[in-house]
This record gives structure tokens, sequence and C-alpha cells, in this order.
């Protein structure tokens, strides 16, 4: 069997850094696992021992005696298939541990190593040659001579390491960064097109026909089905609100239309199911005076017959887009984000049906 010239770290330490000596900090030689489960090459292991029969694992500092170190087969396989480059300075030779066994390089001076040491490295080379083992530069392995470099060479690969690892953690936190900045613009252009999706839907009874409308009185008994549904899909943002069909004050009068937020909206978001009336476009808007002045009325009925209607009446603000002479399908909605609490909702469920009656007072209203 061949041997390694020096030490050997893995093209991806990160990784791999589950096979990397907790004394050394290199590629694992003969690796055996301590009973913490902690890895040593074995080299490592016998100068741990040197003067002592107990010692503190590197890692997490249990005491541990020869014993409880135990040869790792399996961690053994996972090292020699570990790609590695060749530690000399200047060589490009890349591949598996176990063909670096096989690899032959001059042993040149690594950077900041003296030429006297590549010759000194290469003759303790030629003279291990006679005894084909594993070998790794520690400070439990080399000529006392050459300690001082050793610790040197260590020094600068595990720098390397540092540098690796930081410039990978950089990159990965840059790109995290610029995820979540895509993730949140993604999210408010999905809103946007839920929101334009349901403007849409809820219109779609607001065109010229009159037998589109659900009703020509100002009167509009809307029957939400599965409300509970609707609500998860609200907490989860997945559709925050929804319209109801349209209807209008009279046959040749305005058009309109309600859209409720199941888990509220502006202050009610979380605590309360907010209600609210939008003008939509209708065919007779330009002969109507504007902008839109009725009293509006909201009610929440019981179907059960137990609970009296909860009630909310509000007078349109005239100085509001929002009661203006509608340029699009549907003027911005406005009414009540605090119409009910979600504390009051299931009083007024029944079959998972909520009921909601919107009046428009029509007294004075010039047609």
């Amino acid at each position: 069997m061949g041997k390694l010239r020096g030490s050997v770290m893995p093209l991806d330490p990160v990784s791999n850094a589950g096979l990397l000596c907790q004394t050394c900090g290199f590629l694992l030689i003969h690796p055996q696992q301590a009973e913490c489960g902690h890895r040593y090459c074995t080299g490592c292991v016998k100068g741990l021992f040197r003067d002592t029969d107990r010692v503190a694992c590197k890692t997490c500092k249990k005491r541990l005696s020869p014993r409880e170190f135990h040869s790792d087969k399996a961690a053994e396989n996972d090292a020699l298939a570990t790609k590695v480059a060749c530690p000399n300075f200047g060589c490009i030779w890349t591949g598996t541990l176990k063909s670096y066994q096989e690899h032959a390089c001059p042993p040149v001076a690594h950077a900041g190593t003296s030429k006297k040491l590549a010759f000194a490295l290469d003759a303790q080379d030629m003279e291990k040659e006679k005894k084909p083992r594993w070998s790794v530069s520690s400070s439990g392995m080399v000529d006392s001579s050459l300690n001082e470099e050793s610790v040197l060479l260590r020094m600068e690969a595990l720098e390397m390491m540092v540098t690796s690892m930081r410039w990978q953690l950089n990159s990965q936190s840059t790109t995290l960064k610029c995820l979540q900045r895509c993730c949140s613009q993604y999210e408010k252009l999905l809103r946007i097109s839920q929101e334009k999706c349901d403007a849409s839907q809820g219109a779609k009874g607001s065109s010229s026909s009159s037998p589109e409308l659900i009703s020509t009185d100002g009167t509009l008994v809307w029957k939400v089905e599965n409300f509970s549904k609707l609500m998860r899909d609200a907490k989860a943002g997945k559709r925050r609100s929804v319209y109801s069909p349209a209807f209008a004050t009279h046959a040749f009068g305005y058009h309109l239309c309600v859209r409720l937020y199941p888990d509220g909206d502006g202050i009610g978001k979380g605590s309360h199911l907010s209600l609210f009336i939008a003008l939509a476009k209708g065919p007779y808007d330009d002969v109507l005076p504007w902008p839109f002045r009725q009293k509006i009325t909201f009610s929440l009925l019981d179907p059960n017959r137990k609970m009296p209607p909860l009630k909310e009446t509000f007078l349109p603000d005239p100085q509001s887009s929002s009661f203006h002479q509608p340029q699009d399908r549907l003027n911005v909605a406005s009414g009540s984000p605090l119409f009910a609490s979600h504390t009051q909702i299931p009083s007024y469920l029944k079959d998972d049906i909520l009921y909601l009656k919107v009046v428009v007072d029509l007294a004075g209203m010039e047609i």
C-alpha cells in the first residue's frame, strides 16, 4: 500500500467536516471513533496517550481512556472515497484519498516554507518508503526538528479552511437575502393578482344587463356559504376577501356590491370580520347624482332566531373617491373594519353559512 506525504484536506471541507480529525484537523487516516462519537486518526490517538492514560475529547471534553477508542471502518471507507487535492504547493492533482496513495509528486515547499524544509520532508519520505504505511504530519509523528514547521503548516491549512467556510457562509447569506426579497415581491404580486381576481368576480354582476343584478330595490341578503373554509383561506393569505353578487338601488340606479374580509382588514385584521360597500360601474351612472350619499346599514342575521341582528349604519363620506362616479369596474370599498368580532360569529352560523343583509336608505334619493 502507498502512503501519504503531508497532511491532506478535502476539496470541500464544509461538506466533509465529519471526516476531519478532532486533533490534527485534517482528513482522517485509519480513523478511530471515541465513545462520545467523535473521530480521530489512529496516529493522533497514539500521540494523545503518549504521556497519560486519560485525555479529554477535543470537542466535547469528555474524559476518555484508550479502551474507549474503536476502529471506524465505515468512516475509513468514506474518507478513502473523499475528493482531495495534493498538498504540495504548485501541484494541481486532485482525486480520491485512495488514489492519492499512488500519486507521485516531488515534494516542493508550501507557501511560506523554506526549501530546506522541502528537502528535509523529501528525505524523510524516502526513508519511510521502506515501510509502506499511512503517515500524517502531526506533533506526535514527526521528528522534533520539524515540529515547529509542522505546526505552521497545520495552521496555514486550518486558516485556509476557515477562510473557505467564511466565504461559503457569506455567499449563502447573500443568496438567502436575495431569495427573501424575491419571496416578498412574489407575495405582493400574488396578493395584487388575487385582489384583481376577486374584484373581477365581484363585478361580474355589475355590467350593463340588469338580469345579472340580484336585486334592484336597494336591499341585498347575501348567503355566505362554506364560511369556515373562507376563514382558513383568509388566515393563510390565500384569499383575504370575497365579493357579493351585485345589486342596485333601483332599476336605473346605482350598482353596488359588498366586500367581506373573514379575517378582517386594517385595524380589524386577525380579530374581526370586516364588511365594506363598493360602488360598481353601472349603465346609468352618467345621469345619476354624484357623490353617492345614501345611508347604508349592514346586518348580520341569526338563522337560529336566538340572537338579535348585529347591525351597523354609516353615511358615505362625500369627499372620499370611494363614493364618486366609478371610472373602473369597482371603486375602492369603504365601510366597517370592525363590523363583528370573531367571538360573535359562531352564534350567527348555521350549517357553516353566514347571512348578511345590506340595506340602502332610498329616502331623498334623486332619480
